[in-house]
């Protein structure tokens, strides 16, 4: 496994598929499917201002325009490098 370490998204990358261990500054456990990472992706696209995100299916997190944008640099890239 290839470490991540993005500007929102830190984890490990895995063969189609992102094992996800910290967002931000919070420590999280997630595996997410080539499939949810462009969902994810196409989701932020479609965002004007900023949006919520939720870390653990508790803590949600406010990405503000800036967050968004680095978000999906680190989707695009995270995907490029699994797919």
């Amino acid at each position: 496994m290839e470490q991540f370490n993005g500007t929102v998204f830190h984890g490990e990358l895995e063969q189609n598929s992102f094992y996800l261990t910290q967002v931000k500054n919070i420590s999280t456990a997630s595996t997410l499917s080539l499939e949810q990472l462009v969902k994810m992706a196409s989701y932020l696209d479609r965002q004007n201002d900023s949006c919520y995100i939720t870390v653990n299916d508790q803590v949600p997190i406010l990405l503000n325009d800036v967050d968004m944008r680095n978000l999906q640099r680190d989707l695009e890239e995270i995907v490029q490098q699994i797919h």
